[in-house]
């Protein structure tokens, strides 16, 4: 009793060694459940990081190509025999000893995967590493007729903005009565920019769909594309001027995409050749070693509900002679 009573007679002339004891206790739980919640959080990233790119620790060359074999289950054509497929290109390179062995066995398999617009490029050939476009659109005024020549782009994000702006301030000058849209020799790149300089001359709606092998829809619109560069949204509608887009063989991939932005308007006709055929929309992965994975994982399906698939956009007049044809309808739609 006496030992009962001087332990509470202490407890009471120091209460905050008490105190401190329920703190200490409750850190420790604290400090234990992170650790469980980091165990826990490592294990999951172990596990599942790879199918997303993400490793821990540097992954073997096997574990490497597992992961962008998993990538290209997305692809466009993974059709019944693809299982049989991927299982004979991983039977292969279990006797790789680098990450630069798979590049040959995955290269095909992209290929098989997502079709002619799909590539596996090497760290060296990573469009992040090349030189920015060096190309920059040209815009004159002919009498009332705006020339725009849209180039090839890639790039960053500044240099994007860019490449837009440059586009936009012109189309925005309105002292012309007319425009002229030079798609001719624009093989691709980022089609976002091209897009969004040409913005004020489409309508805010959906100008086309990515349509993946599941049968879902994603439309894209001009607000979109503005968002996706991170450029000023706006609620104008768009310019009602006649407007001509010219085409050849050599216009492909986001140059395509720009075309069908236009595809299908009231106020716009299309001269030239027949494009280069790399209708479909593309997934950018980058992968561990620095290398990249551009895969097609869609189809496009433009305003008018036509269905492209690597198919060429025909022109609404076939013609070698684009450019003087194109001006001669202007100048008929403006009363010349």
């Amino acid at each position: 009793m006496e030992n009962r009573s001087l332990f509470c007679y202490n407890q009471l002339r120091n209460p905050h060694k008490k105190g401190c004891a329920i703190v200490k206790k409750v850190l420790l739980g604290c400090l234990g459940t992170v650790l469980v919640l980091l165990a826990l959080l490592i294990g999951f990233l172990a596990y599942f990081g790879p199918d997303y790119g993400i490793f821990l620790f540097p992954p073997s060359p096997q574990d490497y190509a597992r992961s962008v074999v998993k990538k290209l289950d997305f692809g466009l054509y993974t059709d019944k025999d693809w299982e049989n497929e991927k299982k004979k290109a991983l039977e292969k390179l279990e006797s790789a000893k680098t990450y630069q062995d798979t590049y040959p066995v995955l290269e095909k398999l992209t290929k098989e995967a997502g079709g002619k617009h799909s590539y596996f490029l090497s760290p060296q050939d990573n469009p992040e590493n090349s030189p920015e476009s060096k190309n920059q659109p040209e815009v004159q005024n002919r009498e009332g007729i705006l020339y725009v020549k849209v180039p090839a782009f890639t790039g960053g994000a500044q240099a994007a903005k860019a490449y837009a702006n440059k586009l936009s301030a012109a189309l925005k000058k309105g002292d012309y009565q007319a425009v002229l849209v030079d798609l001719r020799d624009n093989t691709g790149g980022n089609m976002y920019p091209m897009i969004a300089g040409l913005s004020s001359l489409l309508p805010d709606e959906d100008l086309f769909q990515f349509v993946e092998k599941n049968g879902s829809k994603s439309a894209v619109s001009r607000s979109d594309v503005l968002k996706q560069l991170g450029l000023e949204q706006t609620n104008e509608k768009a310019k009602k001027v006649p407007i001509t887009v010219l085409t050849n063989e050599r216009t492909g991939s986001s140059g395509e995409m720009t075309v069908l932005a236009f595809k299908g308007l009231a106020n716009v006709k299309i001269f030239g050749q027949p494009t280069a055929s790399y209708t479909t929309g593309n997934n950018y992965y980058q992968l561990y070693d620095g290398a990249v994975l551009l895969l097609t994982t869609s189809s496009i399906l433009d305003r008018t509900g036509k269905l492209y698939e690597n198919e060429a956009i025909q022109p609404d007049v076939l013609t070698d002679h684009p450019l003087e044809e194109a001006e001669s309808w202007l100048k008929g739609q403006i009363g010349e």
